[in-house]
């Protein structure tokens, strides 16, 4: 079975509580008047996942026809070179973009039963190191009232535009490492005295004053919307109408994160983006894969601007999976203009 065509959003879309949709649906282009200043660390690598050969690193020049290709071959979306270029050329977009790199020896101690899968051969990478997946986001204002409002920086929304991750490594954990990696100093681990995991959101978060975590799931993905919950998300009441314009039905839910922190520490209480392969050995059966298989996310495109990206969900991630035939892909600029 081929997956739906995964189109743009109507400018026009009108929702079930609008409210919700005009605060939370991207923007269809680039608000001049927000220009957050760039983190002004380097991002340090070997961010550690559950899988002991795969760290998530941040993007660099020798990861990007990799990127490219992995994108290509997962997302049924072609991008211009802009979009990928950006992840190391801008550098805000670059500090909240991150790769999954799968390492031919251990790099972290990390739990597992599972027999570790072979990178596949994917071109250039650097060394004998394999990128086999990755999440691009961007920052958006909050608008006012929210959480932290009238603060220095001003608080910002992270929208996820794009996580993917071959197949063979799903059910690892992989997925939630790709995003706990830029909210969190470190992985989430339970703590010994409460059942609810206590974590310590990164420098990054604080710098961009980072208060929520949102994306749209197709309404009819309920396995997405599941992860999302399972990861501390909260489905946003009421429907984005038209969302998906050539999918039947063509509505999206919003998924949003709060990160609750202080601006005196960066001690969160929440529930941190673990899911149960973060808090356990890697599982070895089909319910263990299940979790971590539908959270696959894409955007589409009308133009080769790349501030106009937008989160566009696969209802099943998994039937872009080998046998079920090649993807489809169309240019972005097949799909009408926005108004």
């Amino acid at each position: 079975m081929q997956p739906p065509s995964l189109v743009l959003p109507q400018s026009s879309s009108s929702s079930a509580t609008p409210n919700i949709a005009s605060r939370l649906k991207p923007p269809a282009a680039r608000d001049p008047s927000f220009q957050p200043p760039a983190y002004p660390h380097a991002i340090s690598p070997g961010y550690q996942t559950p899988h002991p050969h795969i760290t998530v690193d941040p993007v660099s020049t020798a990861h990007i026809p990799s990127l490219t290709r992995i994108t290509g071959l997962l997302l049924p979306i072609r991008y211009p070179n802009s979009f990928y270029t950006a992840t190391i050329t801008d550098p805000v977009i670059a500090s909240v973009s991150r790769v999954a790199i799968y390492h031919d020896h251990p790099v972290a101690a990390a739990p597992s039963t599972t027999p570790l899968p072979a990178a596949p051969s994917l071109g250039a990478n650097t060394g004998t190191d394999k990128v086999i997946g990755g999440i691009r986001c961007r920052l958006e204002r909050l608008p006012s009232p929210a959480v932290g409002a009238g603060a220095k920086p001003e608080p910002t929304n992270l929208y996820i535009q794009t996580l993917h991750l071959l197949s063979p490594y799903r059910g690892c954990g992989v997925a939630t490492s790709l995003l706990n990696s830029i909210l969190f100093a470190s992985p989430p681990s339970p703590s010994s005295s409460s059942s609810v995991a206590s974590y310590n959101v990164s420098e990054l978060v604080k710098h961009y004053n980072i208060r929520t975590v949102t994306a749209h799931v197709h309404e009819a993905n309920e396995e997405g919307l599941r992860w999302y919950i399972a990861r501390g998300f909260q489905v946003e009441e009421g429907l984005v109408e038209n969302y998906y314009r050539r999918l039947k039905p063509s509505g999206a839910k919003i998924v949003r994160l709060t990160l609750q922190w202080s601006n005196d520490g960066g001690d969160a209480e929440g529930t941190p983006l673990s899911g149960p392969e973060q808090t356990r050995p890697v599982p070895n059966d089909a319910k263990g894969q299940e979790e971590d298989d539908d959270w696959e996310k894409v955007e589409a495109e009308d133009s080769d601007d790349p501030d106009a990206h937008g989160v566009r969900p696969f209802t099943e991630s998994r039937i872009l999976e080998g046998d079920d035939g090649p993807p489809r892909k169309r240019k972005a600029d097949d799909e009408p203009q926005r108004h």
